[in-house]
């Protein structure tokens, strides 16, 4: 429990604002810093102690009134892996870190190529050759270095996710082998952790939600053609931000603790016709 002087002179640092109709208060960076400082705290340990206050920090201040300082807090305390960081994956962490996600792993033994500049953000002159786990993480923490980032670079076998998983609460699939998903998925499903999927083909995408307790093997590729490891599908960097957006408003929603939107269901976007469709999976 925050004691009482702790929590007055973090109000006296902060300011209040109006959004919405509905009054709030907010911590500004500036002031933030030195505040932890003389607490003898971390920038996350401040940013947690401000939103136990009922205090937005300035670096999350527009996600209200969407969020709550409570909710907030949740996200802050949350915890999610991205299996996965390409065009999904790195769009993924990204919006993630930004929402206020805390603690983020990140997973993937590639390296960026020049075939990745058309949609993969965080491919660049500069960062061609290097890990894309490495990074995303040092991306992250460069949006804000309150985040947990654990960059893990590599692909992710049983072992490794048997070690991981227990300090998961939601699980992001941005893999583009089928074999590998299922592998994901299977892990997610015996360590309790829900998995969001998402893939895309051109322009298409699709997203749907695996819980752990569903029962039998769902067909990932009801409309999309499933990833052949012979044929490198083309895809847009449109349909790739779409999709990743649909994959992490859905694992923000299962940290929150509500129920997923797409469980059981299949959200397919055809860009072509520019149609977002409801599907149901058997």
């Amino acid at each position: 429990m925050m004691e009482h002087s702790t929590r007055m002179s973090l109000k006296a640092i902060a300011r209040r604002a109006i959004r919405g109709g509905q009054e709030f208060l907010v911590a500004p960076m500036a002031s933030l810093r030195p505040w932890a400082a003389a607490q003898g705290l971390s920038l996350r340990q401040a940013i947690e102690a401000a939103l136990e206050a009922g205090i937005f920090p300035e670096a999350l201040e527009r996600n209200f009134p969407s969020l709550t300082p409570a909710a907030q807090l949740t996200l802050w305390r949350g915890s999610a892996l991205v299996a996965g960081l390409g065009g999904l994956g790195g769009c993924q962490a990204m919006l993630l870190a930004r929402a206020g996600v805390g603690r983020l792993f990140l997973a993937d033994g590639d390296v960026f190529t020049p075939s990745n500049l058309n949609r993969q953000l965080l491919a660049t002159a500069l960062t061609l050759g290097q890990n894309k786990a490495v990074v995303t993480a040092r991306h992250l923490r460069e949006i804000n270095e309150g985040l947990l980032i654990e960059a893990i670079p590599e692909f992710l076998d049983q072992e490794r996710l048997r070690q991981i998983l227990p300090g998961v609460q939601v699980l992001l699939d941005a893999l583009d082998t089928l074999g590998a998903r299922r592998d994901l998925i299977a892990a997610a499903k015996e360590a309790g952790v829900p998995v969001v999927h998402g893939a895309v083909n051109g322009v298409f995408g699709q997203v749907t939600t695996l819980m752990p307790q569903d029962r039998g093997e769902v067909n990932l590729y009801p409309f999309l053609q499933a990833p052949d490891p012979e044929t490198v599908p083309g895809v847009l960097a449109p349909t790739v931000t779409l999709t990743a957006s649909l994959q992490a408003m859905e694992a923000i929603r299962l940290l929150l603790g509500k129920e997923p939107n797409y469980r059981g269901r299949l959200a397919h976007f055809d860009g072509d016709t520019g149609r977002l469709e409801i599907l149901p999976l058997g």
